[in-house]
């Protein structure tokens, strides 16, 4: 009998058991399914939200697919769409990893204030790839901002990753004494200066000063109180190195820039595009007694510029642009002693370096200098009228850069990389893209160059993060509006507006209706079919609206970045031509659309007669 107890009591405890676990298994299964379908939820709620924002870039511009290319549409579509793609794969992914932008309330000073949660959102998990200076370039001889826009800008370069500023003051420097001709109207003054280099500071910003002393000196040449310092007298682009009177004036303006940078580090003495070398009387001179190449002429005037620098300012290392140490041989520099004197930097703005600069430069660089710098683009390199950014164009190029640097970084020591984005391809060149329209592509090639592993689409995440754009970016022009929330974003946005107008302008002008009833044939005549004028001039009214908003628009956002003067260039330069263009094909199409009834042809006929009646009659004719 107590065997028999024993039996059942293991068996009601083995039932007990097997109900607990099944009982735990089924809480389990809840609880997970549940997570599941939580989860599931949530990641169509994110799929749906990334298609929304898909469908919002490509709706945008409901006329893109008409002005591009099938090649270019379908290249630029496939690219956006393996990078959506892989946002929306990282979505998933916990979000509190990537450090944010924060515009906290106001400062002491009522200006927003630019952080990061960690200080630099460049620094994650992944090693960093160029550990060298990151110096951003602003080019001031075009579009000089105003001084309180750096209060703004200036920290959220400084987030972005960047270490230091190349200013490119030019005409922009409250140059005084001999040289206050050279200065703008509406130049900076030394308050404006003293500031910006606060703001630098501040923002832990090394200042490099550029200064032109060879080539590109149009803004001193042009004048004609130093007229005579050309090299060629037609053409203000270069000095006479021999001419006695060159190096006075190079020296002054040397002095008065440093006299307003105490503490720099480096000075950039430019010496690029030198296009007239030797060409005068007293150059050719020079190189009779001396028994000179061009180059050896070059390298005189240089290392006599470097030698002034480092004899009055011992703690200041000039560089120099290295195009014209190209074409020197690498027994002639080691001759002249140029190491000595400067660094050179390596410039070169599209992706096609390794055939630009070949392994012999770099061969003769590495014998020659013991440390070198570099030089990208990140706006102002696709053409002197281009007023938006290809930020994949520009991408490329420090792809290549960065490709170049791993190359060679165990040879020789690359101190920095400069950033450029140059505002005019000379001083008598028009504006090009403006600054805050270059700055998602700044930012783009900045991070790029700090991560040695991210996917590029995890780099356009932290972009847009930082710059405060609704995904997805357009990384090339006319694929998008960017919604974007930096200093000057507005300025971005109605540039865009104006390039798909533009698009859109030229794509309708290239419609049969007009290419065969809308010509200035059938305008001069008044002679053309009003149902075909009517279809070959059915957006011009929108065209011309949309102009209009544009123009009101990118008034009121450049307003609060650049003086007026810079606004009304701008505005001339690209807006103005375009609306007296949509004014002439309104004109004619009024023209076209008046008439009820249509001559006979040929349509000159009636007018070769009346010139033929009015004409006065010979002598005895009848």
């Amino acid at each position: 009998m107590q065997t028999k107890m024993c039996k059942l009591r293991g068996k009601i405890e083995v039932t007990v058991i097997a109900m607990i676990i099944f009982t735990l298994a089924l809480i389990l299964y809840v609880l997970f399914t549940s997570d599941v379908l939580v989860d599931s939820s949530m990641s169509k709620e994110r799929n749906s939200q990334a298609s929304a924002l898909v469908h919002k870039q490509t709706s945008v511009n409901r006329f893109s697919s008409l002005t591009l290319s099938p090649d270019v549409l379908a290249s630029h579509n496939r690219a956006e769409e393996r990078i959506m793609d892989d946002v929306r794969r990282d979505s998933d992914q916990d979000e509190n990893n990537l450090a944010r932008r924060v515009l906290a309330p106001q400062n002491q000073e009522n200006r927003p204030i630019y952080y990061n949660e960690r200080k630099n959102f460049m620094e994650q998990h992944n090693s960093v790839m160029f550990r060298g200076h990151r110096v951003v370039h602003l080019d001031l001889k075009g579009a000089p901002p105003r001084v309180t826009y750096y209060d703004e800008l200036f920290p959220l370069l400084r987030t972005l990753g960047a270490t230091g500023i190349l200013i490119e003051y030019e005409d922009m420097f409250p140059y005084s004494d001999g040289l206050k001709d050279l200065a703008a109207h509406n130049a900076y003054t030394k308050a404006d200066i003293k500031h910006i280099l606060k703001v630098a500071s501040e923002n832990e910003l090394e200042i490099i000063p550029l200064i032109q002393t060879f080539g590109h000196l149009e803004f001193v040449l042009k004048l004609e109180k130093f007229s005579n310092l050309r090299e060629v007298p037609k053409y203000p682009q270069v000095v006479c190195p021999s001419n006695n009177d060159t190096f006075p004036v190079l020296a002054m303006m040397i002095n008065q820039i440093m006299k307003l940078h105490p503490h720099i580090k480096h000075l950039h003495i430019g010496c690029d595009e030198v296009y007239y070398l030797g060409n005068c009387i007293r150059c050719g001179m020079a190189m009779v007694d001396h028994k000179w190449a061009k180059t050896h002429l070059f390298l005189n005037h240089v290392i006599r510029v470097a030698k002034y620098v480092r004899k009055h300012f011992p703690n200041v290392m000039p560089l120099t642009w290295d195009d014209e140490f190209r074409k020197v041989s690498e027994e002639v520099l080691q001759e002249s002693r140029v190491s000595q004197w400067l660094e050179p930097v390596v410039w070169k703005y599209s992706p096609d370096l390794v055939t630009s600069i070949g392994s012999d430069i770099w061969e003769k660089y590495i014998s020659v200098f013991p440390a070198i710098w570099v030089a990208s683009a990140f706006k102002g390199a696709t053409g002197p009228d281009k007023y938006v950014t290809d930020i994949s164009y520009h991408l490329e190029n420090h792809r290549a850069w960065m490709d170049v640097i791993n190359s060679y970084s165990q040879r020789i020591k690359f101190r920095g990389i400069m950033l450029t984005g140059w505002q005019r391809y000379d001083h008598f060149a028009i504006l090009c893209e403006l600054l805050p329209v270059g700055l998602p592509s700044l930012a783009t090639n900045l991070a790029f160059i700090q991560e040695k592993d991210k996917k590029t689409s995890q780099i356009l995440r932290q972009v847009m993060d930082v710059l405060k754009c609704d995904p997805p970016l357009p990384l090339s022009p006319g694929m998008g509006l960017s919604h974007c929330g930096f200093p000057g974003a507005g300025i971005l946005e109605a540039a865009e507006r104006l390039y798909i107008l533009q698009q859109n302008i030229d794509k309708y002008l290239s419609d049969s209706a007009v290419k065969g009833w809308f010509t200035d044939y059938n305008i001069e005549h008044g002679f053309a079919s009003p149902s075909l004028v009517e279809r070959a001039t059915a957006e011009l009214n929108h065209c011309k609206m949309e102009l209009g908003n544009i123009k009101q628009d990118m008034i009121t956002a450049m307003s609060e970045v650049y003086d007026s003067y810079t606004t009304k260039e701008w505005i001339s330069t690209y807006i103005q031509p375009l609306d007296i263009k949509l004014q002439n094909l309104w004109d004619a199409k009024e023209k076209l659309l008046a008439p009820n009834y249509w001559p006979k042809r040929p349509l000159d006929f009636v007018a070769s007669n009346v010139r033929s009646s009015s004409k006065p009659q010979s002598p005895g004719s009848t």
